[in-house]
């Protein structure tokens, strides 16, 4: 008996199964014909918002990505709307904005279609109006004198009382706080607890920032990782790093700058074991090494100087030291030039010694120069203030188209500076750079005539708008002597060219002696030069170039060029072709610029 109401009872569910699995089976048929006869639906949105709140929505608003999608049937369209007003006002609290009015209607056109319109009064924005910044850790104790200073932080904040509260602002404040206490001394710092409390009835917020500052940092011991070729020289001589100083994260940075920038590797990195939890930091600085020697072959063109065919070597242990020699042979239309110059690794001291030897022989709107030169050059301080001081000798051939040449000779010791306060060294968009110097030869210590040079040259980069650069150019020179007879043409001064005053061939400007351009005492160059970036990186500029050269401030006439050019910012460095045109000579010429050097 038993074992037949169990059978019975298992004929039953099994009669339900089939029924539940015929239900399901219809259900799927429906859906799947639901889907694939669903008629896509096509629809436009209208906004109406002040226009940075437009351009806001048009931007993220899923009804905007969604429009054209043939996946899109009535009832999507219609979570869509309905989702709209809620996804409108998580948008518009990211700008500042937390009592929006927003008026949604949604029209049946006659073609079928759907015109959505969208209507936002964003209101007040929402300001700031506490800023309530606490610290904890070993900054509370430490000595107002030392760096970071509370007091300096909180000055420093960048989401200050009576700002609009903006997310992305509020973000960056934040990010900038902690970044301005691990830079120095507590690179273990963190946001222990961030809050923005908002009121919209006042349409005010309270901002609440708790950072733990966590102990001290120094730098601890140094580890080398790669170095085979050459001596740790070539590395702890760059090094503004002391073992037992303070942890600061620009040195660290320096370090790895003045590393890659020594020649001698093609990777480098250095980082600090923050990790450890030890107050004495281990740094280790992984390199990967250059090739001792190497030798190349290039073929150019110059809108200056023509056809150019070049030949280098460099090796970087020569002599059996860590020395480079850098050396190269340049064959170009009107100037040929051979030159070596060997680099010593860096001193812990920061100094940077070098010297050399050259020959070049130039013809050059009629003037047959030929030198021959050898030279030492001392360097110290940083990439942005940069210290030297040269001791050059020239011997010089001078041959003048209708006029007579001269041989003489000079041993000027130069005295320069050279700032730079750029924002990209390879491309810059803002700031500036200025190098000057000063120079005297005296005879009779290997110079024929005494004298003393001045330079002075500078450039400055200002943004105009989101797509535009302003970049102002000048140079200045004077040579002070008793005459200019028996001081090489090489201290003298000639403009005109890709790189000073375009419209006018290169170094076509100056003083004119028999049938030739020479140099002159003086020189005075102009540039003004506005940039227009207006597909990403290519852009148009316009430019107006001044300057002239001449023996005596009263002949420094200024000649004039100007014209317009192409840009663009390739991974090299900026690349501009200009069609300028030169008033003088009341004809264009086309100038090619690759790089930004100083």
């Amino acid at each position: 008996m038993e074992v037949f109401k169990n059978d019975k009872a298992i004929s039953k569910m099994a009669f339900h199964w089939h029924f539940c699995c015929k239900i399901l089976i219809l259900f799927f048929l429906l859906f799947c014909s639901s889907v694939l006869y669903a008629k896509p639906v096509s629809y436009d949105v209208d906004i109406d918002a002040p226009k940075m709140i437009k351009t806001l929505l048009e931007q993220n608003l899923d009804l905007i990505r969604w429009r054209g999608n043939e996946q899109i049937d009535g009832a999507q369209l219609r979570r869509l709307y309905r989702n709209t007003p809620d996804e409108i006002r998580q948008l518009v609290e990211t700008e500042g904005y937390y009592s929006p009015v927003i008026k949604t209607e949604m029209q049946k056109l006659e073609n079928g279609g759907r015109r959505i319109l969208i209507h936002v009064d964003p209101g007040k924005p929402v300001k700031v109006a506490v800023v309530d910044i606490e610290f904890k850790g070993a900054i509370t104790i430490q000595k107002s004198s030392l760096k970071p200073s509370i007091e300096q932080l909180k000055k420093n904040w960048q989401l200050p009382v009576g700002s609009v509260f903006r997310m992305a602002d509020w973000e960056a404040a934040k990010i900038a706080l902690l970044k301005q206490v691990t830079r120095v001394r507590y690179p273990r710092a963190e946001l222990e607890d961030t809050r923005a409390i908002v009121n919209p009835e006042t349409d005010e917020v309270t901002l609440k920032v708790i950072v733990n500052s966590g102990d001290p940092v120094k730098f601890g011991p140094i580890r080398i990782v790669g170095l085979h070729r050459y001596g740790e020289d070539v590395i702890m001589g760059q090094r503004p790093v002391k073992v037992g100083s303070t942890f600061r994260e620009n040195a660290l940075l320096n370090w790895q700058s003045r590393i890659q920038d020594s020649g001698y590797f093609s990777s480098v990195e250095v980082t600090a074991d923050l990790e450890s939890g030890l107050e004495e930091v281990p740094i280790t600085v992984t390199v990967v090494e250059n090739k001792k020697k190497h030798a190349a072959v290039g073929i150019g063109y110059s809108t200056d100087m023509g056809e150019r065919i070049s030949l280098t070597y460099d090796n970087l242990h020569f002599l059996g030291r860590d020395y480079k020699l850098k050396s190269s042979v340049v064959l170009q239309s009107r100037q040929r030039t051979a030159k070596a110059d060997v680099y010593l690794p860096q001193r812990p001291d920061g100094t940077r010694d070098s010297f050399g030897v050259m020959y070049d022989r130039s013809e050059i709107e009629g003037e047959d120069t030929r030198v021959a030169g050898a030279n030492f050059r001392r360097a110290w301080g940083t990439p942005r203030l940069e210290k030297y001081v040269s001791v050059e000798y020239l011997n010089e051939h001078n041959r003048i188209d209708g006029a007579d040449g001269q041989q003489s000779q000079a041993l000027p010791v130069t005295f320069g500076i050279i700032t730079r306060h750029l924002n990209n060294r390879l491309a810059p968009t803002k700031g500036y750079a200025l190098e000057a110097q000063v120079g005297a030869a005296v005879e009779p210590v290997l110079t024929d005539k005494s004298f003393v040079r001045g330079y002075l040259k500078g450039i400055r980069f200002q943004p105009i708008g989101e797509k535009g650069d302003l970049i102002l150019r000048g140079e200045l020179g004077a040579v002070v002597s008793d005459g200019k007879e028996g001081v090489p043409s090489t201290v003298l001064f000639r403009t005109g060219g890709d790189q000073s005053v375009r419209g006018y061939s290169y170094q076509s400007l100056g003083v004119k002696e028999g049938d030739a351009i020479v140099g002159g005492r003086y020189l005075a160059v102009a540039s003004i030069e506005y940039q227009y970036y207006f597909i990403k990186n290519w852009g148009v500029a316009f430019f107006v170039d001044a300057g002239n050269a001449g023996d005596t401030i009263k002949e420094l006439d200024p000649a004039i060029g100007y014209g317009i050019g192409g840009r663009w910012r390739s991974p090299a460095g900026p690349i501009g072709v200009d069609l300028a045109y030169g008033e003088r000579t009341g004809s264009f010429r086309l100038h090619f610029s690759l790089g930004f050097t100083f």
